[in-house]
């Protein structure tokens, strides 16, 4: 029965594959491998189609096939080598498809550069067969609590299109996520396996899993503190381990965990020198104030806002009490754990991403502990009520899933407004009308700004332009910038960088304006701009963000707008920074005054 069901989810998941990404969409979507997964993925075409560790060719790629806005975030130097801050776990389980890809873009005449198309649907089809191989070992994982199959898999499917797991497999493939969320689920079965009855087999897998695991995610090493779950109870726990383990099998354990790391430990040692190598340089945690209520309940990327699905593990948590207070307290720290260290990274809202994706990696835990709690419920009308808000949530992530997908929800920048203007709304008048929010950085802002200047009516300061028109506005003492079709640029400051400023990658801008919409959401599409060009006025950097947060009614009342946004690493070529609002629609508004503040962050 496991085989048919394998091959029917396989075959039902090609099929969402093939309409996701051949028949939903206006064009045949050619590109998976975005953001952090350029990173991850970023070892197969720089070890097979440059032939080097230095990271330093595939970052120029990059770079020539992406906007002036790219910063290559994901690598930095050590000792003039270019480093991937990422591990190289996630490539690994890519690579076969990788060379797969290799292979047809020989016979089929497309470059061998690493970034084709087919190498981009192996990276997307990698993804796709690590999710059904981890589904399965879920509901084998189900099957050793003594869940029937059909009941097994009925709760991981539930599982998969009632959270970001979906959303990780269909739209953001490249991401470590789905990945980790395989081999997480295969460590909890073999584990379990090892409780039940302890093997050497068993162990030796398991070991070689965790190592995997934290090749893939170093941080997900935590998942070795679900092992008193696992085992059910004190006494199976301390046996297992202190007298299987520690006295018999304890040397190849450690040895095959070393080994699953290995690839890593050796490319650090080609690049570096050093076996150890910490990737994320400038970044980490502010254990002293982790953002919890935020991380979970937060509108900007809160777990339980984006993945109702998993508001289930509070009723879990009392059934696993009736079942098992050890079960339930072992759980329940292993659970506050990972909160709390994912709320403490400084960039708890993880960037680009549809709701806590840190979350996905345990996943297979989760859903595990809910389909153990739906067992013990009694009552027929409570397990009523759990299908019908399991179906409500999957629901719910479907529409957000493709809200995402659209542009309609916006990648980091939701709050409790926009959340709510555009809840269940999938029309394309939705799309990108949500504006960017302050962005966050790793450190504390200076109190004063180092440099500091404002536009105000017919006040012009030196560094600023002079606007295209001006006029005065009935009641209004003072001159104003009017933009419409045939002015859709206000006024704009050119900041000269000074040469001290070279390498600092510390810096933070604030635009603020004050406008007038004589028509309703008549800025919408107005954005502040930041122009970093070098000495021939070439563009070597640009960002731009809406100068309006979300559309609404309101007419004729002056209003704030604002932005925080970093600036790049200043580098030699660097030579100014012009900061100005671009009226894109060429609506008509009017502009009172702009402000420039310049800070720098320590950290």
């Amino acid at each position: 029965m496991e085989k048919q069901m394998v091959w029917m989810l396989t075959a039902f998941l090609l099929i969402i594959f093939i309409v996701v990404n051949f028949i939903a969409p206006k064009q045949i979507r050619t590109s998976f491998i975005d953001g952090d997964g350029s990173g991850l993925y970023a070892y197969l075409p720089a070890v097979f189609v440059y032939k080097t560790v230095n990271f330093q060719p595939v970052f120029e790629f990059e770079k020539s096939r992406r906007p002036p806005g790219y910063l290559g975030h994901n690598y930095h130097k050590i000792n003039k080598v270019t480093i991937n801050k990422f591990s190289c776990g996630t490539a690994l389980m890519e690579m076969p498809f990788f060379f797969v890809a290799w292979l047809l873009s020989i016979f089929l005449g497309f470059p061998i550069d690493g970034y084709n198309v087919l190498f981009q649907y192996g990276v997307a089809c990698a993804n796709l067969f690590w999710v059904i191989v981890g589904l399965v070992y879920l509901v084998r994982l189900e099957e050793l609590y003594h869940i029937q199959k059909p009941k097994a898999w009925l709760m991981a499917l539930a599982g998969f299109f009632g959270t970001n797991l979906l959303f990780y497999t269909f739209v953001n493939p490249s991401a470590s996520h789905t990945f980790s969320f395989s081999l997480v689920a295969m460590f909890l079965y073999y584990s379990k396996k090892l409780f039940l009855h302890y093997e050497r087999k068993p162990l030796l897998t398991a070991a070689f899993l965790l190592g995997m695991i934290t090749l893939v995610r170093p941080v997900d090493f935590i998942i070795i503190l679900a092992l008193p779950f696992l085992a059910s109870n004190p006494q199976n726990l301390f046996h297992i381990f202190r007298k299987k383990v520690i006295e018999k099998d304890v040397i190849p354990a450690v040895v095959l965990f070393l080994v699953a790391l290995s690839p890593q430990l050796l490319i650090n040692y080609l690049q570096t020198g050093q076996l150890l190598v910490y990737g994320y340089k400038n970044e980490g945690f502010y254990f002293s104030h982790p953002q919890i209520v935020n991380f979970l309940f937060g509108f900007r990327k809160g777990w339980f806002v984006y993945t109702p699905f998993m508001l289930l593990l509070f009723p879990a948590l009392i059934a696993l009490w009736k079942r098992s207070k050890f079960e339930m307290i072992s759980f329940l720290a292993f659970l506050i754990v990972v909160i709390y260290l994912f709320s403490a990274w400084w960039n708890w809202l993880y960037g680009d991403s549809f709701g806590m994706r840190p979350m996905v990696d345990f996943y297979a835990l989760f859903l595990l502990v809910i389909a153990i709690s739906y067992l013990e419920v009694g009552k027929k009308i409570l397990q009523v009520l759990i299908m019908v808000f399991i179906g409500f949530v999957i629901f719910i992530n479907l529409i957000q899933t493709y809200q995402y997908a659209t542009g309609i929800l916006h990648p980091d920048s939701m709050n409790k407004s926009a959340y709510w203007y555009i809840f269940l709304k999938t029309g394309d008048q939705y799309r990108h009308v949500v504006g960017d929010e302050d962005e966050y950085f790793y450190g504390k802002l200076s109190d004063h700004p180092f440099f500091e200047t404002r536009f105000q009516g017919d006040s012009v300061k030196p560094g600023w332009s002079l606007p295209g028109h001006l006029e005065t506005l009935p009641g209004e003492k003072e001159k104003v910038v009017k933009l419409e079709a045939t002015t859709v640029y206000s006024p704009s400051y050119t900041y000269v960088i000074p040469r001290e400023m070279v390498g600092s990658d510390t810096l933070y801008a604030f635009l603020d304006a004050v406008y007038l919409e004589p028509g309703p959401n008549a800025s919408s599409g107005a954005l502040f701009v930041a122009d970093v060009s070098d000495s021939a006025g070439k563009t070597v950097f640009y960002k731009a963000f809406h100068i309006k947060r979300l559309p609404d009614k309101k007419t004729g009342t002056w209003r704030d707008g604002s932005i925080g946004f970093k600036l790049p690493r200043i580098t030699p070529g660097m030579e100014k920074i012009k900061f100005y609002i671009w009226n894109r629609d060429k609506h008509t508004f009017y502009l009172k005054s702009i402000r420039l503040r310049l800070f720098k962050y320590s950290r």
